[in-house]
């Protein structure tokens, strides 16, 4: 699904999107959390207009079909190692990691695969920005 909103934007949201994936279940909770978590960040269109519930969720849906047609669990890490890495200068990286976590807590239990996501995430960027705490 196309979307009126930037490359670093389209990036946050598919960052969001591996942890809701990770354990290979979706729970409705981690959509909605998907949803006030890009609000959180302050995720917007190219116009400077929040990303809206319906939007973001419509874009998972698309995503997710794109994610799941990934041949291996390796494509997939690839996939998410480039997203860190294309993510790497972004200002904000604290609000994106406690977004990972929210999303992770949604259905009330953080999965170990969400974890492991979410720590991985953040100890690159910790090691990349080593004056900035996370």
């Amino acid at each position: 699904m196309a979307l009126n909103i930037d490359t670093e934007t389209e990036n946050i949201l598919k960052l969001l999107c591996f942890v809701i994936l990770a354990d290979g279940h979706i729970y409705a909770e981690e959509i909605d959390a998907l949803s006030e978590c890009s609000n959180t960040i302050g995720l917007m269109d190219k116009q400077g207009h929040p990303l809206s519930r319906e939007v973001v969720q419509k874009w998972f849906y698309a995503q997710k079909t794109t994610l799941s047609e990934s041949n291996s669990d390796t494509d997939r890490d690839i996939i998410l190692t480039r997203l860190i890495l294309k993510l790497a200068d972004y200002p904000d990286k604290p609000k994106v990691v406690e977004a990972l976590q929210s999303i992770s807590a949604a259905d009330g239990i953080i999965h170990r695969e969400e974890k492991l996501m979410t720590s991985i995430v953040k100890a690159y960027w910790q090691h990349t920005s080593p004056g900035e705490a996370l």
